[in-house]
């Protein structure tokens, strides 16, 4: 769930619409680069993945960065103004996957790690998780609330944001062994009412927050 005080963008003031601008260049300049997000099918393992995102994204992986790709679109049904996210988040861990998961499943702990995540709560009993997200890159506060188990182990792990703003965003989490390494590889789609967010905005926070996010996840996974 992803709820907010969303703002009136006709009615936001010169400095709204001077950050709206700075987020469209960086965006636009983020989405030209890089291959078409595919759809990926089965079981997923390294070999599937580095098809998936191509060689050069792939070596990018392997020398340690973390690859992000979004994409937003408006489109129509029976006029009624719609948008859909495809979205996936790719990186190579240092550690192996029964080492980095000790820390990264215990997402109780999230909000003393990510600076943008300031309340982070889970429910061991209905399995879900709830995040206050608020950051200068956000257009908005907002919160995340979706079932998901903990990761404590290797294969996919799918989750579905239920409720609320992006209502049937469905992903998959991956965890992957890759010589002694855990290769994490996670793709999310929605499809709904347009959100009031322009496109580039709207892809442009959702990659910032995500490689943010995983970038310091894995920083403080390194160690016990």
């Amino acid at each position: 769930i992803m709820e907010s005080n969303r703002p009136d963008y006709s009615r936001t003031g010169t400095m709204r619409y001077i950050k709206q601008y700075i987020f469209t260049i960086l965006a636009l300049i983020q989405l030209s680069h890089g291959k078409a997000i595919l759809p990926l099918e089965g079981p997923i393992d390294a070999p599937s993945v580095e098809k998936a995102l191509g060689e050069s994204v792939w070596k990018k992986i392997l020398s340690g960065d973390i690859y992000t790709k979004s994409e937003v679109e408006d489109f129509k049904i029976f006029g009624q103004k719609k948008q859909k996210l495809t979205f996936y988040i790719a990186g190579l861990h240092k550690k192996s996957c029964r080492f980095a998961l000790k820390k990264l499943s215990h997402y109780e702990s999230y909000n003393e790690h990510i600076g943008y995540i300031k309340r982070s709560k889970y429910d061991e009993k209905t399995q879900r998780v709830d995040f206050l997200l608020s950051s200068s890159l956000l257009p908005y506060n907002m919160t995340l609330n979706f079932k998901i188990p903990r990761i404590k182990s290797i294969g996919s792990y799918p989750f579905i944001f239920d409720k609320g703003f992006l209502r049937n965003l469905k992903g998959t989490i991956r965890a992957i062994n890759y010589k002694k390494r855990c290769l994490f590889y996670t793709t999310a789609n929605w499809e709904g009412d347009h959100s009031g967010i322009p496109n580039s905005i709207f892809a442009f926070f959702s990659k910032a927050m995500s490689q943010l996010a995983m970038e310091n996840l894995f920083r403080i996974s390194t160690t016990y």
